[in-house]
């Protein structure tokens, strides 16, 4: 079946990562049939392999139409789906759908995001699809998307369009700093005490102090006062969210309208009760539950699939 002929059976749906990947079997109207999980990540095996393990992965389910997302259209996936340039809407993501054939079988990969007004260079790969998601349920919205992670993103979205985007490296720079510097002496492992967390925001966002500066602090307060390594676990976590959310609103993005943060649970929760100390209400929403909406919605605007939303 050609890449723009209409399938009515079903759709297989994937969010194949870096480590690890998820896939549905959805109807036409988009309902789950089943939904599996692997670790079969991109960075897990070569190039050449990518047929074998997708074929292992929807083993027993129909040969329908199959979309994915994620690192699976990066230069180390399966297939390059290239970056478009922003501004760029939910039609344009369908116009750069990356269409090919597996044993007879259409494949779609959604493209990322890039942006390169000449001074600022960024792109993103996987967060598309969850801002295509969040799309579907407001396809006009203009405001702040806020989506926390290793890489952190802040979408800028007028009328339905991401019109700019800025990357953050709060998760990885938390992970080198508490596990590959010297404050991996003085910090215990995470704990899930969000009233500690967020006392420590509340805190922190009335001290005029740098977060460079303080850094070591963290390291001599346990060394001088025998500081419980929990707490300053916690510190630490609250000074990088206070940092990027202070740096988000130095590089323009506005916040004065309700936030919408879009990630795990977890992760959003922090970020929300760290806003919330500025005096700035969010809402959260989990990433993950936009994937399979998002992908659906540009299988059938494609014609990939003829489906009816639910």
């Amino acid at each position: 079946m050609a890449a723009n002929q209409c399938n009515s059976g079903g759709l297989i749906v994937l969010d194949w990562g870096t480590t690890n990947v998820r896939l549905a079997l959805l109807n036409i109207d988009g309902s789950i049939v089943e939904e599996r999980r692997g670790e079969s990540g991109v960075g897990t095996f070569s190039h050449d392999e990518f047929e074998a393990h997708f074929d292992r992965l929807t083993g027993g389910w129909p040969q329908v139409p199959a979309i994915a997302a994620g690192m699976v259209g990066s230069r180390q996936g399966w297939r390059e789906a290239q970056y478009l340039a922003c501004p760029a809407s939910t039609n344009d993501l369908v116009q750069g759908l990356q269409h090919f054939c597996h044993d007879g079988r259409p494949i779609t990969i959604v493209p990322g995001l890039t942006l390169n007004d000449g001074q600022r260079f960024d792109v993103m790969r996987g967060e598309e699809s969850q801002i295509a998601g969040f799309l579907t349920q407001q396809p006009h919205y203009s405001g702040t998307l806020l989506m926390p992670g290793t890489h952190s993103k802040w979408v800028r979205i007028v009328d339905g369009t991401v019109v700019s985007f800025q990357t953050y490296m709060t998760g990885e720079m938390f992970e080198a700093l508490s596990e590959h510097t010297i404050l991996r002496h003085s910090l215990s492992k995470p704990s899930n005490d969000t009233d500690r967390f967020l006392a420590k925001v509340a805190q922190l966002s009335d001290e005029p102090s740098s977060f460079e500066g303080a850094l070591f602090g963290l390291r001599a307060r346990h060394l001088l006062t025998n500081s419980d390594a929990t707490e300053l676990h916690q510190e630490l976590s609250a000074l990088l969210i206070l940092s990027e959310l202070k740096a988000g609103l130095k590089d323009g993005f506005s916040l004065h309208d309700e936030v919408i943060l879009i990630g795990s649970e977890g992760l959003t929760g922090l970020y929300q009760g760290a806003l919330k100390a500025m005096n700035i209400n969010a809402t959260c929403i989990r990433g993950t539950g936009l994937v399979w909406p998002a992908l659906f919605d540009l299988a059938c605007k494609s014609n990939l699939i003829t489906g009816t939303r639910a």
